[in-house]
């Protein structure tokens, strides 16, 4: 019956394509989405170099593009809440959840971009009551200028070598990435806005890499491309913020120091025929400053690692991809959240690997398969539930978490595979399973708004989505 309804709505907004093959590139180029994406999110070679090269192959066109997503999400069980909309907001209902206009495409010779404003219809805010425990979640819009770049990039040839210099200037640290394994555009390449219900990632704890900057920071960086094997890129991020509402992100945000927090991609790269390969690097350094107003806020060094792979075999008919990320994460909190007793200690660690396994048949019909693992230093301040807990993000006053640990351990480990149909260009419709075998510590943890044990397997998620695109 679900997805019956998910279908319907994918019919009713059919006109308006992935939120990453753009409408507006394929005028721009003349050619298919598949000629630079094996599916949602994945691109091949051809849509790395299109990338690499600013984004400004092709034709002047009008560079504008909308898409829209309209999804159902559901968990296992929500019985141990106080109220159900706590474990998950709008479980089980169809809903409109995101919309995204965007300016993409080539702006003037070697320079182009990708400028996407966002629409979070689904975005989520706990409610709390006048003890501090959370009794509900509310549901509403947030709208701000999402992860974007603009790009400029020439070629410098000479008898023996060809090499790729650019620039890019953005406001989300690994939006630029042209493998789009590292975190911001990684797979599986969407889920859940209303798991931002539970106050973490569908995948557990994640890095400050992983998405914690986005629209929090702006930053440049300089790339060059080798021989098309060898590839660097620097970068250096400071904080950003507008009075502009219409573009702001809302929520708790991270207090981003104002000095330069640098970033790092180094791969080896290699097409052979239908075959590629990468092997890569990357990395961050983010001074974080604690934010007073915000209860389990501290400031800090983090300093994230990553490293990553994937393999493609492309073809007319048969696509096979594979693709690993790791990041670990040290991070040296500052005194104050050790004397705030946000932490246990000064330091803490945290890591993350991620890997994956997709077919797609004549860029019609694939699948993909995804395991996830997070584990890192126990830290009974910040993760255990308890009463008497006042700091950290598990306190009993405004608790960041839905759910908290039931041995201060972050671990999270779990299992997925996702199932999809692109009927006709800019048309993709999804069905994504997520599995649990452990959840913030174990195969139990608690539900903090009634101290209520959970299993990890109630946290299972079942996610239908369609996308759509004009």
């Amino acid at each position: 019956m679900q997805i019956r309804i998910i279908l319907t709505v994918a019919l009713l907004f059919l006109g308006i394509q992935s939120a990453y093959a753009l409408p507006s590139f394929s005028r721009q180029t003349g050619q298919a989405c598949s000629a630079c994406h094996v599916s949602y999110g994945e691109l091949t070679p051809a849509g790395r170099q299109f990338k690499l090269m600013g984004y400004s192959a092709g034709n002047y066109v009008i560079p504008l593009s909308v898409t829209g997503v309209a999804s159902l999400s559901k968990i296992n069980n929500t019985s141990s809440s106080i109220d159900p909309t706590i474990t998950m907001a709008k479980n089980g209902s169809v809903i409109p959840e995101e919309a995204s206009a965007y300016i993409a495409g080539k702006f003037y010779e070697n320079l182009g971009g990708y400028i996407k404003l966002t629409l979070n219809a689904s975005n989520t805010n706990p409610v709390f009551n006048s003890q501090g425990i959370q009794t509900g979640t509310k549901v509403g819009g947030d709208t701000y200028l999402d992860a974007s770049e603009i790009r400029y990039a020439m070629s410098l040839l000479n008898d023996s070598h060809n090499i790729v210099v650019g620039a890019s200037l953005n406001n989300a640290p690994t939006v630029q990435d042209l493998w789009k394994i590292s975190p911001v555009n990684g797979f599986p390449y969407r889920s859940s806005n209303l798991i931002n219900a539970w106050g973490i990632g569908q995948f557990g704890p994640t890095t400050m890499i992983d998405g914690s900057l986005n629209s929090q920071v702006a930053g440049i960086s300089l790339y060059t491309m080798i021989d098309e094997s060898i590839y660097a890129e620097f970068a250096g991020y400071r904080h950003f913020s507008t009075p502009l509402n219409v573009i702001s992100i809302s929520g708790d945000l991270n207090t981003v120091s104002s000095s330069i927090n640098p970033y790092w991609r180094l791969a080896y790269n290699h097409v052979q025929g239908p075959d590629s390969y990468m092997f890569g690097t990357f990395g961050m350094i983010t001074d974080l400053k604690g934010d007073a107003n915000i209860a389990g806020s501290s400031g800090g060094k983090y300093t994230d690692i990553g490293l990553d792979f994937e393999y493609q075999h492309i073809t007319e008919l048969h696509s096979w991809s594979t693709r690993m990320t790791y990041i670990n994460e040290q991070v040296d909190w500052d005194a104050q959240a050790v004397s705030n007793m946000n932490h246990d200690a000064s330091h803490g660690r945290l890591s993350t690997l991620k890997a994956q396994i997709g077919y797609n048949y004549k860029r019609l019909l694939g699948s993909q398969i995804f395991s996830f693992y997070t584990n890192g230093s126990t830290d009974n301040n910040y993760w255990t539930y308890s009463q008497n807990v006042t700091a950290g993000a598990c306190n009993q006053s405004s608790s960041d978490l839905a759910f908290c640990s039931a041995n201060g351990s972050p671990k999270t480990s779990g299992y997925g595979f996702e199932l999809y149909y692109e009927p006709i260009p800019f048309v993709h419709i999804a069905l994504q399973q997520t599995f649990y075998n452990n959840f913030l510590g174990g195969s139990t943890f608690y539900d903090n708004s009634s101290g209520v044990l959970r299993e990890a397997k109630d946290n299972n998620l079942t996610y239908i989505y369609a996308t759509l695109s004009y």
